[in-house]
């Protein structure tokens, strides 16, 4: 496994069986994903706890990404946290991401 993130693979981990849902493992490459490590947040699932990359940076991130699956899973996290999203935090990642007009659209989403 360490050979494979070493090399730059991302590995994914799942229930057996399925896709979803999922986790991503890779090692940090950029100030993105340094970000998601230094200001993670704890996610519950059930009595487990998760670590995983603020939300805002997670939804302009999709938005930068932009596959159809990566706008999708975006509309999915702001709309199912929308009323415990930091508004300023998201705006600076879509500015800094430059995602400006897919942002708009999300909001119409």
């Amino acid at each position: 496994m360490h050979e494979m993130l070493d090399n730059g693979d991302n590995i994914w981990v799942a229930p057996e069986d399925q896709i979803t849902p999922h986790l991503e493992v890779k090692f940090a490459r950029d100030e993105f994903d340094r970000t998601s490590l230094e200001n993670a947040i704890t996610a519950r699932i059930g009595d487990e706890a998760i670590s995983i990359g603020p939300l805002e940076l997670q939804i302009a991130y999709k938005l930068h990404l932009s596959a159809q699956k990566d706008i999708e899973d975006a509309v999915h996290l702001y709309t199912l946290f929308e009323e415990s999203l930091s508004v300023p935090r998201l705006e600076e990642w879509v500015t800094r991401l430059d995602v400006e007009d897919e942002y708009e659209r999300l909001k119409r989403a």
